[in-house]
């Protein structure tokens, strides 16, 4: 997992990208209703871009784009540092959108830090994730919609992946 401590820099661009996309798509393609829930996901993106390669993406459906891959961003806040053994969730419907891969971070309440747990592709996080129905309590937490989860150590390191891409993209 990757701590990368928000900069001036990082919140920038995150606040630029959610005036940007707010008001290009409203909040078509996020569960996060409002700036503080979407500036969550921002500020992943931004943390990510910050560390790797990658390059925004123009769709609402995927987050970034590496050479001929698709990646979509999830992000969750928190209030402490996460563990290998917290969940890497995903909306039920979120699964129709056509992306290659998924990356996983947390972010601190107070923006603060964020955590790159790490990447997967849409097809192994298909094939090994648990689907728990809306109205599934977990400790203090009832699910109001379906989602997938996965433990964040099942998930793999971003810089092995984009290693991985850029020798098979040379063969």
């Amino acid at each position: 997992m990757i701590e990368i401590k928000v900069t001036e820099k990082i919140l920038k661009e995150a606040k630029e990208r959610n005036k940007e996309f707010f008001d290009k798509f409203g909040n078509h393609g996020t569960h996060r209703t409002n700036e503080r829930q979407r500036m969550t996901g921002y500020l992943a993106e931004s943390a990510i871009k910050s560390a790797y390669p990658l390059e925004y993406s123009d769709s609402w459906e995927v987050d970034f784009t590496f050479q001929d891959n698709t990646i979509d961003s999830k992000a969750q806040g928190c209030n402490s540092k996460p563990q290998s053994y917290y969940s890497a969730t995903l909306y039920e419907e979120q699964v129709n959108r056509a992306t290659d891969y998924y990356i996983f971070s947390r972010v601190m309440n107070d923006f603060s830090l964020v955590w790159i747990a790490g990447i997967i592709s849409k097809k192994r996080f298909l094939n090994i994730a648990e689907l728990k129905p809306a109205g599934t309590k977990t400790n203090n937490f009832v699910y109001d919609q379906g989602r997938y989860e996965i433990e964040y150590k099942d998930l793999k390191d971003i810089g092995d992946f984009i290693q991985w891409v850029e020798s098979s993209k040379s063969k």
